[in-house]
């Protein structure tokens, strides 16, 4: 994979997966359910101009445990309660 890009498997009216490396300087990959029964899960929406928004927000809870959005195919860092990005 390569970084800051955001793969999505299946096709146009059933995606199944959204794949990607963490954008923090571990770059771990990372697979994200957009199966309909499956918990977790994201929804994904490629605007005409190829740019992406997942949601809900994408949180690690292993590893470097960033926690963002992506939206319009840019990251939002959620800040913890001293201001660090997670």
């Amino acid at each position: 994979m390569e970084p800051w890009t955001l793969y999505v498997v299946g096709d146009a009216k059933t995606p199944f997966c959204a794949a990607m490396l963490c954008p923090c300087e571990c770059r771990a990959p990372m697979y994200l359910s957009l199966v309909e029964n499956d918990e977790p899960r994201w929804q994904v929406k490629v605007y005409s101009d190829g740019t992406p928004t997942m949601v809900p927000s994408i949180w690690r809870v292993v590893g470097c445990r960033s926690h963002f959005f992506i939206f319009r195919g840019r990251v939002a860092w959620v800040r913890d309660r001293l201001g660090r990005h997670r």
